[in-house]
């Protein structure tokens, strides 16, 4: 093990997970990087170089000084305050064009770019699965599967061992395998984004599907609840501007049930919504908390699930957070598991922010997926409710388009994992899909470009416009 997969030194556990693929990268949520990484700075250009640019520099200091201390705002390509590289990132969550939040491989939520080629780095804790067994009527085990231990919500119980779990890569799909210690019972959560070739629809959908696999090796029935709780924002300083406000929903359709919390998140620009969510079916029981403190100790929410499994599920929405204030909210899916058997529970996040303005708020543009799912902001329970009903259509497809790649034995192993991990770019590298207004003609498709655009108008139609930021 330890040969073919270097980064898996450290792991304890006997456990594969289930259904992990032979190939793609895998990493021991113990692993730490011997080799720091280090962004080129301004102390790496050479002498002569600074010389033969100090026209550029003061131009560029002229600017940088204007926009964050004049204009307070953020400077969008900020050489004075460079994002400090960390060795955490995983597969980010998300179709194409839409969005997207990039999950660590440890499991945390890390990166957001909900804004069009706005990036905020913040690892927001209150961002966690959180794992309950019981056993004949009894909570026997509560774990947060997270590896951190942080200063806030410290009613939970954190520190998850990383010897005993692993995280395997091989976009648009990601695995987290955790052997829980001394239980026998193995989690191993999928996640799952609608990044399919040739499919122009779901591809533009900003939602992530994370499926958990539940296998019990006890000789008894054991009950099993994953519990995803989010916070409503992205850490940002606008997740305390106050005005916030949550709601739980429920959606029903073609007999199938989801279940969920919604997270209205309401700045002046580009608002959006968040939505948990959870799959109802025969045996699942799904429950939710509407409301809490995520900077709090967060002890009313824990004692709550391990009381018995479950959440207290209010009805009606919260009230709007006040200036300084956060808010967040969990969802819980639970089902019992027979004595060596196996279950399996479905949540999601979706995030609904249709319309977008760049930053010089000239116009007004629809993202892609509004087209299916329309652009008033309330998609959210239709997109989770889609996405949990379809995903595994998606995987399906997606195994179709990468098994004749990963089973071609003259390939080697790091390039099948270089070929597919390497697209997260697709959906990560600032990308944006937008629709093209039904009665846009070519004078409309801004730029001097527009005239020579007019015979591309019904593809424009049809598929609308995709950008990319190369940086």
């Amino acid at each position: 093990e330890a040969a073919e997969w270097p980064l898996m030194r450290r792991y304890e556990g006997a456990a594969r997970g289930r259904g992990v693929p032979a190939d793609g990268w895998r990493v021991c949520l113990a692993h730490s990087f011997e080799e720091l990484r280090q962004p080129y700075g301004a102390g790496d250009v050479p002498l002569r170089d600074v010389l033969r640019h100090i026209g550029l520099a003061l131009r560029y200091f002229r600017w940088w000084f204007k926009k964050t201390l004049i204009e307070k705002k953020s400077a969008f390509i900020d050489l004075l305050c460079a994002v400090p590289l960390q060795q955490i990132y995983g597969c980010p969550l998300g179709g194409i064009g839409g969005g997207t939040i990039t999950r660590g491989w440890r499991g945390e939520f890390c990166r957001w770019q909900l804004n069009p080629g706005l990036y905020h780095y913040e690892t927001v804790i209150a961002n966690q699965f959180t794992v309950c067994l019981r056993c004949k009527g009894q909570t026997i085990y509560q774990q947060v599967l997270s590896v951190e231990r942080p200063s806030t919500l410290q009613g939970w119980n954190w520190g998850y061992c990383g010897h005993y779990a692993f995280y395997h890569a091989l976009y648009p799909r990601a695995w987290l395998v955790y052997e829980l210690p001394g239980q026998h019972v193995v989690l191993t959560c999928r996640q799952v984004s609608p990044v399919i070739p040739h499919d122009y629809k779901d591809s533009s959908l900003p939602v992530g599907v994370f499926i958990w696999e539940v296998e019990n090796g006890r000789d008894e029935e054991v009950e099993v609840s994953v519990m995803f709780s989010l916070q409503n924002g992205t850490g940002a300083k606008g997740d305390r501007s106050g005005g916030h406000w949550n709601e739980p929903f429920t959606f029903q359709k073609d007999g199938e049930r989801v279940a969920g919390v919604l997270l209205h998140h309401c700045p002046a620009v580009n608002p959006f919504t968040l939505a948990i969510s959870a799959r109802e079916k025969a045996g699942t029981g799904v429950t939710h908390v509407t409301a809490f403190n995520p900077l709090g100790l967060g002890r009313e929410v824990w004692q709550d699930l391990l009381q018995d499994g479950r959440l207290d599920s209010p009805s009606g929405k919260s009230s709007p957070t006040e200036k300084g204030e956060v808010t967040a909210a969990a969802v819980c899916a639970s089902c019992r598991v027979p004595a060596h058997g196996h279950k399996t529970l479905e949540l999601a996040l979706a995030w609904d922010m249709p319309c977008v303005h760049f930053g010089s708020k000239e116009k007004l543009h629809l993202r892609r997926y509004t087209r299916f799912f329309g652009s008033e902001g309330d998609a959210a329970p239709a997109l989770s409710h889609y996405a949990l009903t379809h995903y595994e259509e998606w995987e399906r497809k997606i195994e179709a388009w990468q098994n004749p790649i990963l089973e071609n034995r003259q390939l080697p192993s790091w390039y099948k994992s270089a070929l597919f991990n390497e697209l997260y770019f697709m959906t990560d590298g600032g990308t944006i899909w937008m629709e093209v207004p039904p009665d846009c003609c070519a004078e409309d498709l801004q730029g001097p470009a527009g005239a020579g655009l007019s015979h591309l108008l019904p593809v424009l139609r049809e598929y609308g416009r995709f950008a990319y930021l190369e940086g």
